[in-house]
């Protein structure tokens, strides 16, 4: 039987686009772009890590009342499944995105539409786009 991972994910949209974080070369699916994302910690709620990890990969101060559960996804690898929550939250500005090098080394708000056609997305991010941002959200 596969080990289980626990990640919460934070679809982050501005009018029609979402924020999309290149990963550095020295992280985990490292060069390829995803949304801010990240796993749980011991004690921790799935808002608490996903308002933790947008302020650590973004430095953007989230709050619960702003974040809406959208859904699930389950994604399997090799040798282990990361069950993955998803959040969503909106920003009538776009805010100030300050990223963590070490973490991400560029980022950028593009149309779903647009962000599918990248050659370089994580695993599963196109699936992500299409069932979240594109048919429950309908960010086109």
């Amino acid at each position: 039987m596969k080990k289980t991972i626990r990640v919460v994910g934070c679809v982050m949209q501005h009018e029609d686009k979402i924020l999309l974080l290149l990963r550095s070369a020295k992280e985990t699916d490292p060069s390829l772009w995803g949304i801010p994302a990240g796993k749980v910690e011991a004690g921790e709620t799935d808002v608490e890590t996903v308002i933790r990890e947008v302020f650590e990969e973004t430095g953007i101060k989230l709050e619960e009342t702003s974040l809406d559960n959208i859904g699930h996804l389950p994604i399997e690898y090799d040798t282990y499944i990361v069950d993955f929550p998803m959040f969503h939250v909106v920003f009538e500005e776009q805010p100030e995105v300050k990223l963590t090098p070490r973490e991400h080394i560029d980022l950028q708000w593009i149309s779903p539409k647009d962000a599918l056609e990248l050659p370089n997305l994580m695993k599963d991010v196109d699936v992500i786009i299409n069932k979240f941002c594109i048919e429950k959200l309908d960010i086109k």
